[in-house]
């Protein structure tokens, strides 16, 4: 079909709405664990409850979240590449294909987070603001490199090792484009959360994969031309 007139934008717009919708639902299907503990999660009251939902949540992340959210990275890179997909098909794949460099992301990564809301839950408790800030902002800052590390492991051919360093250089390099990922991010989850909350299964991920692919590829060209001049 010919993409021109109303009735072309309409296909096109049908057919990416689609495309991201089912992507996002397969994502979610994957995840069905990590959610119903994050949501169990957020209902606890008592501290054991607590602890045993979170020891889950760190087990099981390295090993389910991070290689099936790179797969979704990778499905939505072939979208922005214009790419026939083979959305289950493909999924699957990607899924399998990257696992293991999935899972040592997912490792480090968890560690990280680990570390960081532990300290977080622990300052916030002693009732210090100006710590509390400071690891808010650690927070929005590793949010970003983790978008850009999952975007990076989807465009670049690099180990995990030096991936991890390439990240950094492009995030450090590009504070501008990097920060307003941040703020787009977190407003997008806003609005999906308190405004939208029936498109979640829908759009959640898929969408928040694609702003964080559109800026990283941004910078990553822009990085590019600059080393060849």
């Amino acid at each position: 079909m010919q993409n021109t007139g109303i009735m072309g934008r309409f296909y096109v717009i049908a057919d990416w709405v689609y495309k991201f919708s089912f992507a996002n639902i397969i994502w979610t299907v994957c995840n069905l664990p990590i959610f119903f503990i994050v949501l169990n999660l957020l209902m606890a009251d008592e501290i054991g409850v607590i602890v045993v939902l979170f020891g889950l949540l760190i087990m099981l992340s390295p090993f389910v979240f991070f290689p099936t959210t790179m797969a979704l990275f990778s499905i939505v890179h072939q979208f922005i590449q214009k790419e026939d997909v083979k959305l289950f098909a493909d999924f699957w794949q990607y899924t399998r294909l990257n696992y293991k460099k999935g899972m040592k992301i997912g490792v480090i990564s968890t560690i990280f987070w680990t570390v960081l809301l532990i300290d977080f839950f622990y300052v916030m408790g002693t009732g210090n603001i100006t710590y509390t800030y400071v690891f808010i902002v650690l927070g929005f800052f590793a949010l970003i490199y983790n978008l850009h590390l999952l975007s990076g492991a989807v465009t670049i051919d690099s180990k995990v090792h030096q991936l991890l360093k390439q990240v950094g250089i492009i995030m450090f390099g590009h504070p501008l484009l990097s920060m307003s990922l941040g703020m787009l991010s977190l407003t997008f989850v806003y609005v999906m959360t308190q405004w939208l909350p029936f498109l979640i299964p829908f759009f959640s991920g898929s969408i928040l994969v694609f702003l964080a692919l559109l800026v990283f590829i941004k910078i990553h060209t822009s990085s590019i031309k600059l080393e060849k001049h």
